[in-house]
């Protein structure tokens, strides 16, 4: 009697504890060491009802500390000892999660308990499932569980991981969760295909077209690689978003080969050719200052006799220096001995004719490069007067600006002039190229190039393609530099001599929509058609 009393006295010292939820893994501990004393006792009775009450109190220490599956062992050991006496001490258990240990472990001693039944579905999909740290599955997946508290953990690259405590009340339960994305799909593509793919420094081993999965909200580098072509870099910001970021890229080809030749020394194509032209239709335009002062050529290369009247309509000229076709197939010519521009009509009629020497606005000192804008304004390379000057196509004076100096918006006898699908004004002056709105603001300038290789010696003539890149002819060098619009270097081709690829004399450089890429050159007479490597 004096060991029963006692095994009370002790089984009461860790309820009061355990209820008051202190010192819980000494109190399971104090609770196990009286079992062998408890199954000592010669009083079946009171051996069995110490034996339930001491699992039942080390279940429910156990369940407090959250050990569901360890409490559930001892609540069926409860049973195990006898079933009657075990119903009867948790009869008036109050905490919810606790009397569901107590009928799985019920179940589990009677032999009908099947498992809880936990249905998981994701969006999107194909999640990992994991149960107290364990892999169970992947959404969505149906997991049968042998206790009614876990701890599920979802987990999916590119989203946020989920982990939630759940107490599974019913046979089966169904829970659904959205998770949250904290990374995203980016699409490359590029023109050509093929290129290497690097994200962060790192080569992804992609090669456009191609998907890379799954990239983390944030900023992050770029970057596009293709032999023969220039590299493609930008830093990106990758956000939530519906569907992949698409990224699509544009490599600008670095070398270019010589793929056709018209003209020469012997021919008599050109005599003293100074700029060169194209038109939407692909027909070309060479200003010459020879006796035939501008001529006009189909895109077959072949002469077009009749246009401008055999030429009678273009005796007026004395000095051209720069051509450009606008929109409507109408012709401007820069005069540098007549410090004037001349209009033609698409037929090569003279249509208008304005300007005249000084440097007072409205006159001109030796204008070299034209240019034409998408809403056919002109603007005129004001040479001798280190400055731009703007026309309406009927010749109205628009804007000038520019003075002689070195600094931003100042000019050293500037020589050609383009406008690029933006609508800025791209300006070549003594060493370097200034970009402006079509209003003369100056936007940015590129003097001090990356590379040697990059130098200007004697720029004459420049132009752009449809994506911005801009072609400038070195005549110091007889090559092409090609950059971006931002002025990246990209690459160059050309070099002095008299065979294809070389050249003598450069001028004017011209690019069609196609991306060949057309150079005049006074040396050798002649033009010559360049084309990038083929894709």
């Amino acid at each position: 009697a004096g060991l029963a009393a006692e095994i009370e006295l002790k089984i009461e010292e860790s309820r009061y504890l355990i209820v008051q939820e202190r010192d819980l893994p000494q109190q399971v501990e104090s609770l196990r060491s009286l079992v062998p004393k408890v199954f000592g006792l010669e009083d079946l009775q009171k051996q069995r009802q110490l034996a339930c009450d001491i699992y039942h109190w080390t279940g429910q220490a156990l369940s407090k500390q959250g050990e569901d599956a360890r409490a559930i062992k001892e609540f069926k050991n409860m049973f195990e000892v006898d079933y009657l006496t075990a119903k009867r001490a948790t009869k008036y258990v109050s905490d919810p999660n606790i009397s569901q240990l107590i009928s799985t472990a019920e179940k589990q001693y009677n032999g009908t308990f099947v498992g809880y039944s936990l249905q998981v579905d994701t969006e999107p999909k194909e999640a990992v499932l994991k149960i107290d740290g364990k892999v169970a599955g992947q959404s969505p997946d149906v997991i049968t569980i042998d206790r009614p508290k876990i701890t599920l953990e979802i987990e999916k690259e590119g989203y946020k991981p989920e982990k939630v405590v759940l107490s599974l009340t019913e046979a089966k339960t169904v829970k659904s969760y959205v998770l949250q994305s904290v990374a995203r799909t980016i699409h490359v593509s590029s023109d050509p295909p093929g290129a290497a793919v690097f994200l962060d420094g790192r080569d992804t081993g992609k090669l456009t077209e191609c998907d890379l999965g799954y990239v983390p909200f944030g900023p992050h580098k770029l970057a596009v690689k293709k032999d023969r072509y220039a590299d493609w870099e930008e830093e990106i910001t990758v956000s939530e978003g519906a569907g992949p970021l698409s990224m699509t890229v544009v490599l600008p080809p670095k070398t270019y080969f010589s793929v056709f030749v018209w003209g020469g020394p012997e021919s008599k194509a050109f005599i003293q050719p100074k700029a060169l032209a194209m038109d939407k239709d692909g027909n070309f335009y060479v200003a010459d200052d020879g006796p035939m002062k501008v001529r006009k050529f189909n895109r077959d290369r072949g002469a077009q006799l009749s246009w401008g009247d055999e030429g009678k309509a273009f005796k007026s000229l004395k000095q051209p220096s720069g051509i450009v076709i606008d929109g409507e197939g109408n012709c401007y010519v820069t005069d540098a001995k007549g410090a004037s521009v001349t209009k033609f009509d698409k037929k090569g009629k003279l249509v208008l004719k304005w300007g005249k020497p000084g440097a007072k606005e409205g006159e001109l000192a030796q204008p070299m490069g034209i240019a034409v804008d998408k809403n056919n304004d002109i603007y005129v390379v004001d040479s001798a007067n280190s400055r731009i000057v703007k026309y309406s196509s009927a010749g109205v004076l628009k804007k000038t600006w520019g003075v002689p100096g070195p600094g931003q918006g100042q000019f050293y006898l500037p020589t050609a002039v383009a406008v690029t699908r933006q609508n800025e004004v791209v300006v070549v002056d003594a060493g370097r190229i200034q970009k402006f709105t079509s209003d003369g603001v100056f936007i940015d300038a590129f003097a001090k190039p990356e590379s040697a290789e990059a130098e200007f010696k004697r720029p004459l003539g420049i132009c752009c393609d449809g994506y911005d890149n801009i072609y400038v002819a070195d005549a110091g060098a007889n090559r092409v530099l090609k950059f971006q619009s931002n002025g990246r270097f990209i690459g160059s081709f050309g070099g002095n001599g008299i065979d294809p690829g070389q050249m003598m004399g450069l001028v004017a450089v011209a690019v069609n929509e196609k991306g060949s890429v057309f150079v005049l050159e006074k040396g050798n007479r002649r033009i010559q058609e360049f084309q990038p490597p083929s894709k």
